[in-house]
């Protein structure tokens, strides 16, 4: 996946500006900006830090899913460390996962400079009653602009966002779905070099 130069700025410097979002910034009622701001300050404000994913995990009533249940958010690329929570967002069940990983294949070889990096990614499932155009359009505001590429992929509409700098490589996503029905999925991912 190629990064244009006007589009250099990568995404973990936009995420670094961001700084973390406290619980109390969260909008009080329930809808796409609160749903993106959840997903600001669990995973992009976090990344690359699996830990501080985790320790974010900690500011609300979080379930956290083991064994069986767990394997169903396994990366195609088995992670090393994988951990995922469940909670309740205005009566409705949404999923926190985080996952350090090396690169699959298909990485490596679109992004051979970061072959040998190890990946911590971050998603946020989430419950797709509402309009999709306003979480794509609170994502655009927080990100500061459109996404890089988009594209159908089964039952989803991806937007991609990319970035990179010497060291980091990062993709933020948004999975829409396309009809009502399966969860809609905010995902970001930052290769770092080793």
């Amino acid at each position: 996946m190629g990064i244009s130069a006007k589009h250099v700025l990568c995404v973990a410097a936009i995420l670094a500006f961001l700084g973390p979002l406290a619980a109390q910034d969260l909008p009080p009622a329930k809808g796409a900006a609160r749903t993106v701001k959840m997903f600001n300050f669990l995973c992009l404000s976090q990344l690359p830090d699996l830990d501080g994913v985790k320790k974010a995990a900690g500011f609300g009533e979080f379930a956290q899913i083991t064994g069986r249940e767990l394997q169903q958010y396994q990366p195609a690329v088995p992670a090393e460390e994988l951990h995922a929570w469940s909670f309740q967002e205005s009566g409705a069940r949404y999923v926190l996962t985080a996952a350090r990983s090396e690169p699959d294949a298909e990485f490596k070889k679109t992004a051979p400079a970061f072959a040998k990096s190890t990946n911590i990614a971050c998603s946020l499932l989430f419950p797709t009653n509402g309009p999709k155009e306003a979480i794509y359009k609170e994502l655009v505001a927080l990100l500061g602009r459109a996404p890089d590429q988009s594209w159908d992929a089964g039952q989803m509409r991806v937007h991609a966002w990319s970035g990179q700098n010497a060291k980091l490589l990062s993709h933020v996503h948004y999975y829409a779905p396309r009809k009502d029905g399966p969860m809609g999925v905010l995902s970001a991912s930052t290769f770092v070099k080793d």
